[in-house]
């Protein structure tokens, strides 16, 4: 088909006037039309512009279309598909059936257009050199009505109405403007542009196409533009040809198909996680509301886009080639903000207006009678608001990501961690032989599930704490039987601010604690058999007693597999689970019930035992290691002040808490003390001895009366949350079965402070909803520092970090009653430098270069560090660049002074909060060094070394920890790493001898320059222990999937 040239448009001359008017073809995609098709077909009979042909699409409608278009439109063509496709793949056969058109007019076969409506948007289009142009659409029944002019869109491709649907239309959207989209209709579009496009989405058969061709025609530079002069009206028969389900499901799939293929990477990185958190918070508010189908609708577009991955890359990559406008500033033609939820409140205003705004009395016993009649309902939704006031709370943290501060470290890719896990080289320090942490082997691991997204992994592992632990709480209290205990459990759990100080400090292992110490109480109950956990004990007059067996097994597996992957990070976890099982049993001894006692115990050393055995060989290294205790509880910190008994007991271990609030956790806590009876009292007095545990180490230890290192407060506070969790949910089970055996009285005067205890605890939490980052620092130091540390260039080197351990991006080693000293290897500190690794090998070393300078014995301490790699040392004297921690920076001040009196130290200026000196002596940690008389039997003798002139060599990182490039030359080739016989080197093939220089270093004796390859041959021991490794956690998760068997005596009763 060719379009009609003019002369051949008409024989009226009043119509072929225009006698140059450009071909336009209308293409009409019509399938099952109704009794209006003929109106709609009639309107474009009827139409004045003087150059129109007239295509349509019969999209496989039930009976032929052929007999009802020729009566209107006889000059008309048709073609028939097979099958119906949708619009958009109906509406691209003009591209193949069409030849020398300039415009295409997209229609639906419910659209009625007034004579000239055609004619008026080429004009127009003309007249503003608009891409695509679109008319006012107005209702079918009534054109005084207002359907649509125009759409917007926010960043997710949510459509945003420009004006109110159903509103009398007096001109006051008549002015010509730019629109983000034109809604489907009737568009007009050039033919160029539609073939540069080339046309609609294909997987696109239904509703968002018209997003999809516009948002496109944006990023290609053009104008997309709304003539309301123009007014054409429409049937939207669409409703009547699919379900609300099929079009909502459709609008989700194809809102997030269309952000997958029009924004570039950056803005992917940056919109994706929001579209995400968005879709999740519309699912659960549908699943409170009692509809899941729409939950299932939203969430299902992902992995229906999941799917098609390679059809989204290649139309990306199309887009990509042919883009003139960048993603920016199509982004400033979108409307600011969230469009469903700006559309979810203007319904909510709407409806209440429509309901005539009821009553303050009817809205009250709307709410008793819910009350009464949908108990588990609103328990359910009570939970899940609290999670999603939580999680909008961390918004900021979950779109922005998570700085890395304190713990918070990168993630480097899933094949780097499950490398250095195979390796049996740690580049920790100077390095050493040994076994590697196995948190690199299961971070690793995890980093392949979630398909190389460990940036992903991070934020997950990282924010995920807190929901992790909130459902542990529910579940902890889920045995009383009563599903308001499970609402208390988790309320108080969220409410006590551990999580949250924890997020602020950058504290990883706080963070794991809290997620891991409801769970932990679970296990030990169940182990225990007692009731309501179990039959133990179980009073059978009373409906909340479980009577339910559970294998041993399970216990010791389940509770063995969260406390190995917890000590990944916080080895002292196994400390915290050996405290509680003993504070357990203290509280059982005190109620005078060791029925089950020997069980938990029993369960308790097992898990702890085979978490061991999981961590093996590393759990061993660091048993025999120089300073075990320091491996096992880190390097405590000095930068705050001690925290006094009335902080430790409010939780005040950061920015959140309030000195007067704060109390209120301890009246919730108590009220099963006060009213319990039975297992009620016996497992409050266990909470209660967890409690005090956990507050008694963490006062003593901050008192000065223990004598060695403890973690971060959050750790030992996290058990003792969660104990006082448990016990308000006792004592809320206390108020349902106990407290009608006393007379009215104090008691239940006490009950009800209790229950207003947990609403005035929470309550400082709500400025989080405000502040959306948990008071979390806004940036960390790595606009600074990443520049700088990731110039290989002149070759590898090595990073000394010195500041307060809690602060430092890398483990640390204690130099002194307030420094910590660390290392990192060529670029920013990833997630490897955290893990807990013996000081051994030279490592050492460092630490008494340090001490050199600061006894004045050196004023080169850049030479004592050069034949280490050491180029640059950093000192931190803030958690980040907008904290302010003044104690800590005091603390530093004697560091400083020595550094700034070394002759070959340089200042860089990079960050407040950060002091860096460049080492003006360094040598390349491998490097040929400059001719030098005589041994270096000790490393002191560097002091007298210049090695400013020493050549990089081997500058291409291989694997973990080998390196391959040139040996610049001949001489004596200096590798950094604590000497070690399985280090080998190789120039063109042929092998170099091995010695030690400085006393502790490898050194090479290079004969000859030339390709070299360096290597560090594992032994196969190492390789026979990792693999035997990766078999244990295997048979340990299979041993718990197979232990998960219970038997139930008889079902169990709750209290709604």
């Amino acid at each position: 088909m060719e379009a009609a040239p003019p002369s051949e448009a008409s024989d009226d001359p009043a119509v072929d006037a225009p006698a140059t008017a450009p071909p336009l073809v209308a293409v009409v995609v019509a399938h099952d039309p109704g009794e209006w098709f003929e109106e709609a077909l009639a309107s474009l009979r009827d139409q004045t512009y003087p150059n129109l042909s007239v295509l349509v699409v019969d999209a496989a409608s039930d009976e032929d279309l052929t007999g009802r278009i020729a009566a209107v439109l006889p000059d008309a063509h048709i073609h028939r598909l097979d099958r119906n496709p949708g619009f958009g793949p109906a509406a691209n056969v003009v591209r193949d059936l069409v030849e020398g058109a300039a415009f295409y007019a997209l229609l639906h076969d419910d659209v009625a257009l007034e004579p000239d409506s055609l004619r008026s948007l080429v004009e127009e289009a003309f007249r503003s050199n608009a891409g695509i142009i679109g008319p006012k659409l107005v209702d079918w029944h009534d054109p005084r009505r207002l359907l649509q002019v125009g759409v917007g869109a926010d960043k997710t491709g949510a459509l945003a109405a420009l004006n109110e649907r159903g509103e009398l239309d007096q001109e006051q959207h008549d002015a010509i403007r730019d629109v983000f989209a034109i809604p489907g209709g009737c568009t007009v579009v050039r033919a160029d542009l539609f073939d540069a496009l080339e046309g609609f989405d294909p997987e696109i058969g239904g509703l968002g196409d018209d997003l999809d061709l516009c948002w496109r025609a944006h990023a290609l530079g053009a104008r997309v533009l709304i003539a309301p002069v123009t007014r054409v009206r429409h049937r939207e028969a669409l409703a009547e040809r699919g379900t609300v389900d099929d079009r909502r499901r459709q609008l989700a799939r194809h809102r997030l198909r269309t952000s997958l293929i029009a924004y570039g990477w950056w803005h992917r990185a940056r919109v994706l996680p929001q579209a995400l958190l968005v879709t999740v918070l519309e699912a659960l508010y549908s699943l409170v509301t009692g509809h899941p189908g729409q939950a299932r609708d939203v969430l299902g577009a992902w992995p229906w886009n999941l799917r098609r991955l390679g059809q989204v890359r290649a139309r990306r990559k199309v887009l990509r080639e042919r883009r003139t406008v960048s993603d920016r500033e199509v982004r400033e033609l979108q409307v600011p903000g969230s469009a469903r939820f700006s559309a979810f409140l203007r319904s909510q205003i709407h409806r209440a207006r429509a309901d005539g705004g009821p009553s303050m009395a009817s809205s009250s016993r709307d709410l008793a009678g819910a009350v009464r009649d949908s108990s588990r309902q609103l328990t359910v939704a009570f939970g899940v608001v609290l999670v999603l006031l939580v999680l909008v709370s961390s918004r900021d943290l979950i779109v922005d990501g998570v700085p890395a501060i304190g713990e918070f470290a990168r993630f480097p890719s899933a094949g780097d961690l499950l490398g250095t896990w195979w390796s049996g080289w740690r580049r920790a320090g100077l390095g050493s032989p040994g076994p590697q942490p196995t948190g690199d082997g299961v971070f690793g691991v995890l980093g392949l599930v979630f398909l190389g997204a460990t940036g992903l992994l991070r934020t997950v592992l990282i924010i995920g704490s807190v929901p992790v632990g909130a459902l542990g709480a529910w579940r902890l209290a889920k045995p009383l039987g009563s599903r308001r205990a499970s609402v208390t459990s988790l309320a108080v759990y969220l409410a006590i601010p551990v999580p949250y100080n924890a997020l602020a400090s950058g504290s990883w292992s706080g963070l794991l604690v809290y997620a891991l110490s409801p769970w932990l109480l679970l296990a030990l109950g169940r182990a225990s058999g007692a009731a309501p956990f179990g039959p133990a004990n179980a009073d059978p007059d009373e409906p909340a007693a479980s009577l339910v067996r559970r294998s041993p097994l399970q216990a010791v597996f389940g509770l063995a597999l969260a406390l190995a992957f917890v000590a990944c990070v916080v080895p002292f976890v196994l400390v915290v689970a050996v405290v509680v099982a003993g504070a357990l049993t203290v509280g059982s001894i005190l109620c005078f019930r060791i029925v089950g006692l020997a069980r938990m115990l029993t369960a308790a050393a097992g898990a702890v035992g085979l978490a061991l055995a999981l961590h093996v060989p590393w759990s061993l290294d660091l048993a025999t290691g120089p300073a075990p205790w320091q491996s096992l509880a880190g390097v405590s910190s000095s930068a705050q002040a001690p925290l006094d008994l009335g902080a430790i007991l409010r939780f005040e271990t950061g920015p959140w808490g309030a000195p007067p609030l704060g109390w209120a956790f301890l009246l919730a806590g108590a009220l099963p003390i006060i009213i319990g009876r039975s297992w009620r009292l016996e497992w409050a007095v266990r909470a209660w001895m967890v409690a005090l545990a956990g507050w008694g180490a963490l006062w003593a230890a901050q008192q000065g009366h223990v004598p060695v290192a403890l973690p971060p407060p959050e750790v030992l506070l996290a058990p003792v949350a969660a104990a006082l969790a448990f016990a308000a949910a006792l004592g809320l089970s206390a108020f349902e079965i106990d407290l009608r055996a006393y007379r009215f009285g104090w008691r239940q005067g006490f009950a009800v402070l209790a229950a207003l205890g947990v609403v005035l605890g929470a309550a400082p939490l709500a400025s989080g909803l405000i502040d959306g980052r948990w008071r979390t620092p806004d940036a960390d130091f790595g606009s600074g520092l990443d520049d700088l540390l990731s110039e290989r260039s002149d070759g590898a080197f090595r990073v000394l970090w010195l500041g307060d351990p809690d602060h430092l991006p890398v483990r640390s080693y204690r130099y002194d009653e307030r420094l910590a000293v660390g290392t990192s290897d060529d670029g920013p500190p990833t997630v490897r430098e955290r893990f807990t690794v013996p000081e051994e090998g030279a490592t050492p070393l460092l630490r008494q270069a340090l001490t050199a300078a600061e006894d004045r014995r050196t004023s080169h301490l850049g030479r004592l560090l050069a034949p280490m790699g050491v180029r640059y040392l950093v000192v931190q004297t803030q958690l980040a660049p907008t904290a302010d921690d003044v104690r800590a920076a005091d603390g530093l001040v004697p560091i400083l002074d020595v550094l700034a009196q070394q002759l070959d130290l340089e200042r860089v200026p990079v960050a407040d909060g950060l002091t860096v000196y460049r080492n003006a002596s360094w040598a390349p940690a491998r490097s040929v060094l400059p001719a030098r008389e005589g041994d270096r039997t000790s490393w002191e003798q560097a002091d007298a070394d210049d090695l400013t002139s020493a050549q990089p060599a081997l500058v291409d990182e291989v694997g973990a920890v080998g390196a391959e490039g040139r040996v610049p030359g001949t001489g004596d080739l200096l590798v950094a790493s604590t000497a070690d016989d399985g280090w080998h080197l190789r120039v063109d093939g042929v092998a170099l001898g091995r010695t030690e220089t400085y006393g502790w270093a490898n050194q090479f004796d290079a004969t000859r320059a030339g390709e070299g390859e360096l290597r560090y041959d594992t032994p196969l021991s190492h390789h026979l222990l990792a693999v035997g490794q990766a078999v244990l956690w295997a048979l340990a998760l299979l041993a718990w999937r197979r232990s998960r068997r219970v038997r139930r005596d008889r079902p169990i009763a709750e209290v709604s």
